[in-house]
């Protein structure tokens, strides 16, 4: 993709969690998304698209896993890719002006705002123009932020946009 980060071209992975927890009343789950990369303490940088789903522990999870799980797994590694180049160039072209703050405000609260574009500047050495830049900025400051699922947070609302 041109343009990923810092105005230099790169790539976005396809990448998938599966979990399972060891409690009945637990989910068994699978995770999909898109991301810049994986750094030596397993923390996935820049996830977009994020999308799960989750199975109860009851006894028909098996077979729901075999009947959602398995063909979701199977249509995410075989599918193309044109949706998301799509969704992230209609992001790039989709300018904010002056409505930048509101946006920011709206999505992440009125105090994330200054902490987001900040990031931005820190990781991208220019102010947010557009839809993406909200997204980059979003998920540069959530890579600080101490705990995950705060984290994650951020990171979901950031996915979000590009839905």
């Amino acid at each position: 993709m041109p343009n990923r980060r810092n105005g230099e071209t790169g790539t976005l992975a396809r990448g998938f969690f599966v979990w399972n927890s060891e409690v009945g009343s637990k989910t068994l789950g699978v995770a999909t998304f898109l991301f810049d990369y994986v750094c030596g303490n397993r923390i996935v940088w820049g996830a977009e698209g994020y999308k799960e789903i989750k199975l109860r522990h009851t006894v028909a999870a098996p077979e729901r896993f075999v009947e959602e799980v398995t063909p979701a797994l199977e249509k995410y590694a075989e599918s193309s890719t044109a949706s998301i180049t799509e969704a992230l160039e209609t992001a790039r072209n989709a300018k904010l002006g002056d409505k930048l703050d509101d946006f920011l405000a709206n999505r992440f609260g009125p105090r994330m705002g200054e902490k987001i574009k900040l990031a931005h500047l820190a990781d991208e050495g220019r102010p947010m123009e557009n839809l993406w830049d909200v997204v980059v900025g979003a998920t540069a400051y959530a890579r600080n932020i101490p705990f995950q699922g705060d984290r994650v947070e951020i990171e979901r609302k950031a996915g979000a946009i590009l839905n």
